[in-house]
């Protein structure tokens, strides 16, 4: 149905009308009214936005996949940190724990606190894995959904290529290109990540290949 109101453009634009379904002309007019603004303005801002997204290759719905996810992780305090940040800080404090938990001048117990904390630094990337995934469960209720939507915003996130494959009922193959220069310790805060994400949907980690920034994940679905 036409998107009635478009010709309330008196801001010097010629009326035009424009066929769109009748829930979706109903709701930009609950918008408009709910902000003060006229369907005028709604229609035009999101049409702007639509033509944009199109013309960078992008497809609407894929933008919308994106909001969804981001309004569930803006609800943790998420900031975007550069992965060789991570990598470094990592790379620092595992040298650092492993010199001290070998190093036989240490007191035995000081030794053992220093592999109990490098043990623990792990444990909490994949705590955290657990955390976020607990979160996004709330919109994304199946694991096989939530990869089909990361698979589409790959152009958005901190990766090149991401594939999935259903290998059975029970079983699914991840498959990811990262950033380059990505190092074994970034590897390993990854899976121990993905090990407490994917125990979030009763899924386990079955094989792994890890090779620079190429990553293979087999997951299985437990019993």
């Amino acid at each position: 149905m036409p998107v009635e109101g478009m010709e309330q453009g008196a801001e010097g634009y010629p009326r035009t009308t424009i066929m769109v379904s009748k829930n979706v002309a109903a709701e930009l007019s609950r918008v408009a009214k709910n902000r003060g603004k006229t369907l005028f303005y709604v229609a035009t801002e999101g049409l702007k936005l639509v033509s944009e997204l199109v013309k960078d290759g992008f497809e609407p719905s894929d933008l919308l996949y994106f909001w969804r996810l981001y309004k569930i992780l803006s609800t943790m305090d998420v900031i975007p940190i550069p992965m060789k940040l991570i990598e470094e800080v990592c790379i620092t404090m595992t040298k650092t724990l492993t010199s001290v938990s070998v190093d036989n001048r240490v007191p035995s117990d000081l030794r053992e606190e220093a592999s109990k904390a490098l043990n623990l630094l792990w444990d909490t990337y994949e705590k955290y894995g657990h955390q976020v995934a607990a979160l996004i469960k709330m919109e994304f209720g199946n694991l096989e959904e939530l990869l089909e939507t990361i698979s589409r915003l790959t152009r958005l996130l901190a990766v090149r290529y991401v594939e999935v494959r259903k290998l059975d009922n029970n079983t699914i193959e991840l498959m990811a290109i990262g950033p380059s220069g990505t190092t074994d310790i970034g590897n390993k805060a990854l899976m121990a990540f993905i090990r407490g994400f994917v125990s979030e949907y009763d899924y386990e980690v079955v094989q792994e290949e890890l090779r620079a920034n190429v990553l293979r994940v087999v997951l299985r679905r437990r019993a």
